[in-house]
């Protein structure tokens, strides 16, 4: 069951909206990336190639607060309409949450394509950019679906339309929303 908050951001605060507080960006630790410089395209790349070990990982989808990766063939078919994938999300700025301050987070979404709704299974965050000092681990006993927001949707479309057809995910041209929705 989620909890109302007024301003629900990225995948990462959904997934851990029981122990969230609101979205209060913090002073980067020493070490933590700087944002990028704009969210055009080709300055989040080069954020992410600067800053970020992507081994493996394909940026798929970002906006103000962050930016989602997948893995090139790690969006997989679970039944018709069903795709599940690990979404790796990489924060531009600290987030502060109930077990600490996030700058990143792994999480294995279910996504049910043909309803546009998605449910995480388990979920991982870390205080550190590129998935370094775990924070908390929240595994889910059964689906809780949620309604994405609209950056959301737009991971989810691209993660559907990967798992769906077999194709790599495809690059992102432009910033999902700027706000959340």
């Amino acid at each position: 069951m989620m909890l109302a908050m007024p301003h629900v951001r990225t995948a990462l605060l959904c997934s851990f909206i029981a122990m969230a507080q609101p979205s209060v960006a913090a002073v980067p630790k020493i070490g933590d990336p700087p944002p990028p410089a704009s969210l055009e395209i080709t300055d989040v790349e080069a954020w992410a190639s600067a800053y970020l070990n992507r081994e493996s990982w394909t940026l798929i989808t970002h906006d103000i607060e962050g930016a989602r990766f997948i893995r090139p063939n790690g969006a997989t078919p679970t039944a018709p309409y069903m795709v599940e994938a690990d979404v790796r999300t990489e924060l531009f700025r600290p987030v502060k949450m109930g077990p600490g301050v996030a700058r990143s987070g792994l999480a294995h979404w279910s996504v049910d394509c043909a309803s546009t709704r998605y449910a995480v299974l388990s979920m991982t965050i870390f205080a550190h950019n590129n998935m370094q000092g775990e924070l908390a681990k929240k595994i889910s006993a059964d689906k809780t679906w949620m309604i994405p927001i609209e950056s959301q949707a737009a991971t989810i479309s691209v993660i559907c339309k990967s798992g769906l057809t077999g194709a790599p995910p495809e690059r992102p041209l432009k910033a999902s929303p700027a706000s959340p929705s």
